[in-house]
């Protein structure tokens, strides 16, 4: 990726810095809490040009440059004696508060009901047939057929988290990371329904979305 475009997204790490910040605050002294989200801008900064290139258009790319962004968090966290499954709870709850006061409830609303979307959906893996980018992720979509109850579904046969986590030596952390997919559809009003995953060694993942009118989070232990 080149620098240029991850710029548009450095107001957005620095918001999810804040909230990682407020969810370590009760295990670290505030020093060590900045040193480590320095350390691990440092490490994004270095990394910028060996995120998949997948076009600034692709409405997933922020997925991508904020796990490039907490990878160095968690090997911070990693290097201190925490454990994967503690470090991606904590990061689920910063990522939850983070989605919750970043946005406007009424915005978080629209968003939700635009991912969705069926027409969303059809756009996103007509994107992904063009095969633009080669690390692009490969898409499809899912309609529900008759007594299926989620409104819209995806499944994803390539990805570039995955293949950016493996590249820089670090797939130990992707099936972890997955689990962040379920506090930001929550934030949105959307529950998340998956069964399987390519970071679990998976064929695709199967990304199913219902909208929900009952505010809910949903983190997962």
């Amino acid at each position: 990726m080149r620098r240029e475009a991850a710029v548009p997204f450095f107001s957005m790490l620095r918001g999810m810095a804040a909230a990682v910040a407020a969810q370590l605050a009760g295990g670290f002294e505030e020093a060590e809490v900045r040193a480590m989200l320095a350390r691990a801008d440092e490490a994004f900064q270095a990394d910028i040009p060996f995120i998949p290139e997948v076009g600034a258009d692709n409405p997933w790319l922020k997925s991508l440059v904020g796990v490039a962004w907490l990878s160095g968090v968690w090997l911070q966290l990693e290097k201190r004696g925490w454990s994967l499954p503690r470090i991606s709870l904590a990061t689920q709850k910063a990522l939850a508060a983070f989605a919750q006061s970043s946005l406007p409830a009424e915005k978080r609303s629209a968003m939700g009901a635009a991912m969705c979307s069926p027409e969303l959906a059809e756009k996103i893996a007509a994107r992904s047939r063009e095969r633009r980018f080669p690390d692009d992720w490969l898409v499809e979509a899912v309609l529900p057929r008759e007594g299926e109850s989620f409104d819209v579904g995806y499944d994803v046969f390539k990805c570039p988290v995955v293949q950016y986590l493996e590249e820089r030596g670090l797939r130990r952390f992707a099936a972890w990371f997955c689990r962040d997919d379920y506090p930001l559809h929550a934030a949105m009003g959307v529950r998340l329904e998956r069964t399987r995953t390519l970071a679990d060694g998976a064929d695709r993942c199967d990304f199913r979305l219902k909208l929900c009118e009952e505010p809910f989070t949903q983190i997962m232990e």
